[in-house]
């Protein structure tokens, strides 16, 4: 028999701006890693020691004069806009009382987890910190960014809507849309080692374990649209993510042909074209734990135990 949706009531409006801020906050944050990419990719991450300011300044000559200066520059930037729009979000569910205390929770945990990202990169610039600390800055961004992309979910009006799933088992789907979720911040892990380590295993460990990935997250948005599929929203997702997968799969093979072996060396900087393809294969792979992140919370949403009226 199929799974139907039972009817829910309709949205409120108090959580549009909220909604519409988290959706800046995952729009900034994506360029932040972008930008970040870009500064790893050229070795230009120790473009200026000083930190939370670049050469003391808060917009340094060097930041539009120079490659490498730009790049970390405008890293730090945009990492600032995505921490005081954060802050914002959070002290305004709090202060207006807005949404559920589930929801309050998450957006002090985005909040926690972006001050910490960033002084992990602070003080990496300012210790020259080894490998480690640039790993942690890295992976960091990206469950950021998917705890940004949580926090959308549940300001969301597919959020308050969705119905648990009639003739649906309460936690079906649950293990196998976390297991994706993991898998992706695994593969993040094992290419911030190789980019960061310049370590050929991690490198090949990485491009092996994409096909792991790939087998991993087809069987989970196949298993969500198959038996959950009538909760509205999960088919979009799940097709956005299978798609993008193929996507980050072709780019990620076309960037071990053009790759160098000087890691993150300055000299890259001459190359932008290289650096730039790469680096979008890193923004690729945010994204797709963004939408691993988002399909796993709207199975565990339409597959909850509470009554269809409860939108906490």
């Amino acid at each position: 028999m199929p799974s139907t949706a039972v009817p829910a009531l309709p949205a409120p409006t108090s959580l549009r701006g909220p909604f519409r801020l988290a959706v800046a906050m995952l729009v900034v944050t994506a360029v932040t890693i972008l930008q970040g990419a870009m500064t790893t990719s050229t070795g230009s991450g120790m473009a200026f020691v000083t930190w939370p300011l670049s050469d003391g300044e808060l917009m340094p000559e060097r930041s539009y004069t120079t490659l490498p200066g730009f790049f970390e520059h405008f890293h730090r930037l945009f990492g600032a806009v995505a921490g005081a729009l954060t802050l914002a979000l959070a002290l305004w569910l709090q202060l207006a009382r807005l949404g559920s205390a589930n929801m309050r929770r998450t957006a002090w945990f985005a909040l926690v987890l972006i001050v910490v990202q960033g002084c992990i990169g602070g003080l990496g610039v300012l210790k020259n910190l080894p490998v480690a600390n640039s790993i942690a800055h890295g992976t960091l961004a990206q469950l950021t960014l998917a705890t940004f992309a949580v926090l959308a979910y549940q300001l969301s009006d597919r959020y308050r809507l969705t119905a648990p799933l009639a003739n649906v088992a309460p936690g079906s789907g649950r293990k196998l849309a976390v297991a994706a979720v993991v898998m992706l911040v695994l593969q993040a892990v094992l290419g911030g080692i190789a980019r960061h380590g310049n370590s050929a295993h991690a490198l090949w460990t990485h491009a092996g374990n994409s096909l792991v990935v790939f087998l991993v997250v087809v069987i989970a948005t196949a298993f969500a649209v198959g038996r959950l599929g009538a909760a509205p929203g999960i088919k979009t997702i799940a097709r956005m993510l299978t798609t993008l997968l193929i996507v980050q799969l072709a780019l990620g093979f076309v960037a071990l042909l053009v790759r160098n072996d000087a890691g993150k060396s300055p000299a890259n900087v001459a190359n932008l074209g290289t650096a730039a393809l790469i680096s979008v294969h890193v923004l690729i792979g945010a994204l797709l734990t963004v939408l691993a992140t988002t399909l796993a919370a709207h199975v565990f949403r339409a597959t909850r135990r509470d009554a269809p009226q409860d939108a906490a």
